[in-house]
């Protein structure tokens, strides 16, 4: 019973700390207003993935990370070049709709996959998140983490939460797409893609100066 309550408690936490609609959902966004749901989908999996090691680091490696700040500020500092980059890509990047449509579903696949994977890797917020969840967890009798299986419970909480939350992004673009397409033209979605990671880059950016 125990280990149901821990995995319904980190796969709520899981779902509420992915709303936020940082670069990993802009991505998801992005791939399904281009391509479609099931590469969407491709996205979100890959997005969620960094929870196994994210949540995972989080239970072993508390005090390690504590003697180490410098770890944390390295996450925070990486993840300013790869939106940019991303942002100016995007920005660059012709619309080809024949093309697209000749393309083999694998290779958007794999790079919707990718790109939402390392973006989520280089979130600052993914290791110190599960890191406060973690100490939360084991300040509660009947949460703390006191197996393997506990342990394994809230690693599988964690990723099923984020995904969840990812995939209903992708559900809900992938729903309104038409309509969407109908109001706003394919260059201005790509157009504003771009500059949202750029300044969600510029924004990460001040944070780590600040």
């Amino acid at each position: 019973m125990k280990i149901l309550w821990i995995f319904t408690v980190t796969f709520i936490i899981g779902c509420l700390g992915s709303i936020y609609p940082g670069p990993v959902k802009l991505s998801i966004v992005q791939v399904v207003m281009q391509k479609n749901l099931r590469v969407g989908l491709w996205a979100a999996i890959g997005a969620s993935l960094p929870e196994i090691l994210g949540s995972a680091l989080a239970i072993y490696s508390f005090r390690w990370l504590q003697q180490v700040p410098d770890v944390l500020i390295w996450f925070q500092w990486s993840v300013i070049p790869i939106l940019l980059i991303i942002g100016f890509l995007t920005l660059q990047k012709k619309s080809t709709p024949d093309v697209e449509k000749q393309e083999s579903a694998s290779p958007a696949n794999r790079s919707a996959f990718t790109k939402a994977m390392i973006l989520n890797l280089c979130n600052p917020q993914l290791v110190p998140f599960w890191l406060v969840t973690t100490v939360w967890f084991n300040s509660k009798p009947g949460l703390s983490l006191d197996s393997f299986g506990h342990e394994l419970f809230f690693i599988l909480g964690a990723t099923g939460g984020s995904f969840a939350m990812n995939y209903l992004y992708a559900k809900l673009t992938s729903v309104n797409r038409e309509r969407i397409l109908d109001k706003i033209q394919p260059q201005t979605i790509r157009l504003l893609t771009g500059w949202g990671f750029i300044l969600l880059g510029v924004w990460q950016a001040v944070q780590a100066f600040a």
